[in-house]
């Protein structure tokens, strides 16, 4: 029994110290950040580009309301086409989006970071940077403007042919076949004409 009870705490030691350094170790609690939009070649069509960032194990908080470092909090610096960023250049994000307006046409490279309430980098650094493209958005084409396409013009065209048709055949027929009213007529004025020339 006393032996039990000296292994016993030891153990128990061993087993607590062995679990903590497995959760210290897990990347799962490091903070992760990715760009969601745009991603990885995408083509946007427009100048404006919207932004979607996804943090995991980090809180975005107002970099000016809390300006002292926490651990896990802070907020993203972002940087589009810049070849130099410093954390003066970096668009300072405090949301899970953001909006770049005027951006010319052409390839680009967004850079992020998270960083602490003092803009100070993490140990390590946890950066992502994507490469895309904007482009000028697409002109509708004239078939599309004109409210029908080529195919629709010729049916168009032949239904109102075949109604010309079918009414020329129509007052044709009329004029070919002889009502009842008509041939009354027709024979009284002959009976008209025969007693007169008697």
């Amino acid at each position: 029994m006393n032996r039990l009870a000296r292994i016993l705490p030891v153990t128990a030691v061993t087993a607590l110290l062995f679990t903590n350094s497995v959760f210290a170790q897990t990347p799962a609690s490091s903070p992760s950040l990715k760009i969601i939009t745009p991603g990885e070649g995408q083509t946007i069509y427009g100048n404006k580009v919207p932004i979607l960032f996804s943090t995991e194990n980090f809180q975005l908080t107002d970099y000016q309301k809390t300006t002292s470092p926490v651990r896990g909090q802070g907020h993203v610096h972002v940087w589009l086409d810049d070849t130099n960023p410093t954390k003066e250049s970096a668009r300072k994000v405090t949301e899970d989006t953001t909006t770049y307006s005027d951006v010319p046409y052409g390839d680009h490279t967004l850079r992020a970071e998270l960083v602490a309430n003092n803009h100070a980098s993490l140990t390590p650094p946890v950066t992502t940077t994507v490469k895309f493209k904007s482009t000028p958005p697409a002109s509708p084409s004239p078939a599309q403007t004109s409210g029908f396409d080529k195919n629709t013009a010729l049916v168009i065209l032949v239904v109102v042919a075949l109604v010309i048709i079918a009414a020329w055949w129509y007052t044709k027929e009329e004029d070919e076949t002889p009502t009842k009213s008509t041939t009354r007529k027709s024979s009284t004025r002959r009976k008209a004409s025969q007693k007169r020339k008697k």
